[in-house]
């Protein structure tokens, strides 16, 4: 994996028919707000035929955003004004062929714009040294790519480094963030007017953090959509979303949260929840699924509007995170819980219905929605 984006995944998930659904008769078309997305961790790297066989991915999960990495060092290697599209042409017509959105998380200050401390190598995480050649990529990008609906502005920026004391992807401190999101969030409008702008991704603890990101003026009408990242015991889930809605409405935010990366490993080794734990290879992917089947549902019943399940595994030394994918990869073939996402995505499109006491649905065929019909049901 390459160095610009060092870091988990957040895995696979599902959803049960108990949570509430839209009235029925509604159109199957109301796909286009979803509550389940893909973290595929996506970036520029990547050759074209794993980025589509990803979004291939993630559609027959259903899981309906594609959450991917879009680096302006990458994009923008030598200047404002010399672009290199490939990579996010890529992203886009794979958007474009499997009709999926996407959330681009907007990272990777050029080398030759970073603003980077005495020996920094990672000249990546360094905030801009000219705020004016950053707008210009950011609306240049944001122009370029109208299938890219969202835009997160860094990944988890509050992170720290415990051994280094220094930020984990960004070498700025809050107010450095808030000016940042700013002059982003006004780049990507002017770009994309009908973009939405979406806050980095919080990791606990947030809190003193987030304060002092949200007091700086102007910062809380910068962006449309807060964000977080979680994992941990069942149990925890929902007081986690709780706290977060908590926290960004305390200081004027009114709109929604969204958590971008959320998994569980299917490793036995780093399955920490005793309830979901597997003594073989076969029993922990199990034990993941049945952990997803419980875990999202309570956070979308907190609050969460959307979640995004971590799609693919990563290489070997990730340790906790390694196994968090719902496909194994580079292989690309489905865990239980992929299934299980699959089956429960449909049930929360508005329009499907639920059995009835007398009817015993028939299992869709995959790839496939289709809600209990006279023809797919059979009386008890």
């Amino acid at each position: 994996m390459s160095p610009l984006r060092r870091r988990l995944g957040a895995a696979g998930v599902l959803i049960v028919a108990s949570l509430v659904l839209s009235p029925a008769g509604a159109s199957s078309a109301a796909e286009t707000t979803p509550r389940l997305g893909s973290h595929a961790m996506i970036g520029p790297w990547m050759a074209p035929a794993d980025v589509d066989t990803l979004f291939r991915l993630s559609r027959g999960a259903r899981l309906r955003t594609v959450r991917v990495d879009v680096l302006a060092a990458w994009l923008f290697p030598r200047a404002a004004d010399q672009p290199e599209w490939a990579s996010l042409d890529t992203v886009r017509a794979a958007a474009r062929t499997h009709r999926l959105s996407v959330l681009g998380v907007l990272s990777g200050t050029p080398g030759w714009n970073a603003r980077c401390p005495p020996g920094g190598e990672l000249f990546y995480r360094c905030p801009p040294g000219d705020y004016g050649a950053w707008a210009r990529m950011v609306e240049q990008i944001a122009a370029r790519a109208p299938e890219i609906r969202f835009w997160e502005v860094l990944n988890e920026a509050n992170l720290v480094n415990p051994g280094s004391g220094r930020g984990e992807y960004f070498y700025g401190g809050p107010a450095e963030y808030a000016r940042l999101l700013r002059v982003t969030s006004a780049a990507v409008r002017r770009g994309n007017p009908a973009a939405k702008v979406v806050f980095t991704s919080v990791y606990e603890p947030y809190a003193a953090w987030l304060a002092d990101v949200l007091a700086q003026p102007g910062t809380v009408a910068s962006f449309d959509i807060a964000n977080a990242h979680f994992r941990g015991g069942v149990d925890k889930l929902g007081r986690m979303v709780t706290v977060a809605r908590r926290e960004f409405a305390s200081h004027g935010f009114r709109g929604p949260l969204w958590v971008t990366e959320m998994g569980y490993p299917s490793d036995q080794v780093f399955q920490y929840d005793p309830r979901f734990l597997g003594l073989d290879h076969r029993a922990a992917q199990h034990a993941q699924a049945r952990y997803l089947r419980r875990a999202v549902p309570i956070m979308l019943r907190s609050g969460a509007r959307r979640v995004f399940l971590t799609l693919r595994d990563l290489e070997h030394g990730w340790g906790i995170f390694t196994s968090e994918g719902i496909v194994e990869w580079p292989t690309g073939t489905p865990k239980p819980a992929y299934r299980m996402v699959e089956r429960a995505a449909c049930r929360l499109l508005p329009g499907y219905r639920r059995r009835t006491p007398r009817t015993r649905t028939v299992r869709e065929l995959p790839g496939t929605c289709a809600p209990p019909s006279r023809a797919s049901t059979t009386t008890r």
